[in-house]
């Protein structure tokens, strides 16, 4: 099944980059980077709501010029911008809180989906609905390492992709918890200088 693949290549992989791509250029240049650094996943962020258009050429781009990088559209927060990443050529889609349209329209069209969550209500709404590898974001704010290992007691076969505060100073601590699947953030694609 497609989001059992999504799911082990985040798993095996232990980092998801975020990308927030000013020009498509910009977004297969961090592909390439990414493939380099040995990442093969990455969120190219639907955030600026005025040119979506622009989101949409970064991600057939990245499909058509990095084959071997996988796609996920991210920050999506309806089933309208799922859909047009997913025509564009996104093979998952990532959202920053628990929308349950759009896990409904993913679910029902077989789409990996993974939806960020902040409470345990969250988690047990996505746990009903057969998911157990869910964004937690933002991460830091919400109490980080000391929050995750809280949440391992009630929901031991939950994994987290870590989002928001998360940076190379403090990866491999998240990475070394249970019930970490990666870390994810925009800090994995930045240019070293």
């Amino acid at each position: 099944m497609k989001e059992n693949f999504f799911a082990r290549l985040i798993m095996e992989g232990r980092k998801l980059a975020v990308v927030s791509p000013a020009t498509k250029d910009e977004a297969v240049m961090a592909a390439e980077r990414l493939v380099q650094k040995k990442i093969y996943i990455m969120e190219i962020a639907y955030r600026n709501p005025d040119c979506p258009q622009l989101i949409d050429d970064c991600i057939r781009a990245v499909r058509r010029m990095v084959p071997q990088m996988f796609v996920a559209a991210a920050t999506v927060t309806n089933v309208k911008t799922a859909k047009r990443a997913l025509a564009c050529g996104a093979q998952a889609i990532v959202t920053p809180g628990f929308n349950l349209k759009t896990v409904r329209y993913c679910l029902r069209h077989k789409i990996p989906v993974f939806p960020g969550v902040a409470t345990p209500g969250e988690i047990e709404a996505a746990m009903n609905m057969g998911l157990h590898l869910l964004k937690l974001f933002p991460c830091e704010v919400l109490g980080g390492q000391s929050y995750l290992k809280a949440l391992f007691g009630p929901y031991p076969k939950v994994r987290f992709i870590v989002s928001g505060g998360i940076n190379a100073d403090n990866e491999a601590e998240y990475l070394s918890l249970k019930n970490v699947a990666c870390v994810s953030g925009s800090y994995l694609s930045r240019q070293e200088k």
